[in-house]
């Protein structure tokens, strides 16, 4: 009868057990769905809108999220997955609805935050933006992110993790940078025949040989990357000229030695823009103009910026007396560009090479026009694993990531 009562009592305390698992399995799985669905409310009332509850359903979600991740309990398999992902798109939304919010600026000293040491200005919204990037990261490094100012929609999924360098420094830069550097007068030639021939481009501008003006406003939708970029662009205007990517003329003889000397020495950049990874243009920033602080989409890629036309620091400067693109300016130059918390500016004939996944932005409150040749390149540490193969995997998969998380809010969980 001992034996039997030791027998029984063990099939009561795992019948117990079952039934504890089976609470906690509901549990889990009914909170995961509970979560998913205050994601997808989340979404729903963002593009309606209504960014103060949204905000309220993204909270809600990521909160429940980490009740199941910090969990002591046994969890179903494939839960932590579940729940990451969660995390990721929650804290991304909540982000990028402080980071995109139009901001009604009535008092600056009420609606902006003034940094004393660096004199940067940042809007509430953006510190928000911040802020939530911050908590991301002390929730596990959420989205990818390891620093709040760099904040891009694709982090790089590789091991180790690309280094994050806001500004790239002058004894670290590639060659290439230095043929451009070398051979910038014919380069801004090309560009003065351009802006010529194209009656100075602003706006669409009838040619007498019956054309139509290739210098169109940044972000409007004529090539395959960089449709949002209008949003960001305060003031007279933002204007661009294609070379490589969807949008450029598909022969060379709009700035023959240019695009040949791009082939020749930045092959890769020519590849990524024709690939629709990114572009090379011309870029003229008008008078009066701020670029609003943002981030690049990923940390893939590098820009570099050739100075050809920069108002008040327009003297070249040789090698001996300045050997670096940032050395000669301050954050009070009237036509500078913030790197995540560093003013700097431009030199004629000089690069400035830089990770522009990190909050950046530009301001030319001269009254003349600002103009760099803009390029893309791959992260330059993608190159030593895997070369471009690696790189071109990389971006599909961002891609991809981009369109599942556009699907995502047209198809509620069940």
């Amino acid at each position: 009868c001992k034996e039997e009562r030791v027998e029984d009592d063990k099939e009561e305390e795992s019948a117990e057990e079952e039934a504890e698992e089976e609470v906690e399995q509901e549990f889990f799985e009914t909170s995961i769905t509970l979560a998913k669905r205050l994601l997808f409310l989340g979404y729903c009332e963002l593009d309606g809108g209504q960014i103060s509850s949204a905000r309220q359903r993204l909270v809600q979600s990521i909160s429940i999220a980490n009740t199941i991740l910090y969990s002591t309990s046994r969890k179903p398999l494939g839960t932590n997955e579940s729940v990451q992902t969660i995390l990721n798109d929650a804290y991304m939304e909540l982000m990028l609805s402080m980071e995109e919010e139009e901001e009604v600026i009535v008092g600056a000293s009420r609606h902006n935050i003034c940094n004393k040491t660096t004199g940067e200005v940042v809007s509430n919204n953006m510190m928000l933006a911040r802020h939530v990037a911050n908590m991301a990261i002390m929730n596990g490094n959420c989205c990818g992110w390891v620093h709040p100012l760099q904040r891009p929609g694709y982090m790089a999924n590789v091991k180790p993790q690309l280094s994050s360098i806001p500004i790239c420094p002058v004894n670290d830069r590639p060659m290439w940078c230095n043929e451009l550097e070398c051979n910038y007068e014919k380069i801004l030639e090309e560009y003065n025949n351009l802006n010529n021939l194209h009656g100075g481009g602003y706006g669409y501008h009838q040619q007498s040989s019956g054309g139509i003006s290739r210098w169109l406003d940044v972000g409007s939708g004529h090539r395959g990357s960089g449709h949002n970029d209008s949003r960001v662009v305060s003031g007279r205007g933002w204007k661009e000229y294609v070379l490589f990517g969807t949008g450029s003329l598909e022969r060379d003889d709009d700035a023959p030695f240019t695009k040949k000397l791009l082939r020749q020495h930045v092959p890769d950049a020519v590849t990524l823009a024709n690939d629709g990874g990114g572009e090379v243009i011309f870029s003229r920033l008008q008078p009066q103009t701020h670029i609003k602080p943002h981030c690049g989409p990923t940390n893939l890629r590098w820009t570099a910026h050739l100075g050809l036309v920069i108002p008040i620091n327009n003297k070249k400067k040789s090698m001996s007396e300045s050997d670096s693109a940032e050395e000669d300016c301050s954050s009070s130059s009237p036509c500078r560009i913030r790197i995540g918390n560093k003013w700097t500016s431009w030199s004629v004939g000089k690069v400035l090479l830089f990770d522009d996944s990190f909050e950046h932005e530009v301001r030319n409150d001269t009254n003349e026009d600002r103009v760099v040749l803009l390029i893309r390149v791959w992260h330059p540490e993608l190159m030593s694993r895997g070369g471009v193969g690696k790189a071109t995997q990389l971006v599909a998969e961002a891609i991809a990531r981009k369109e599942e998380a556009v699907q995502k809010r047209y198809h509620p969980p069940t």
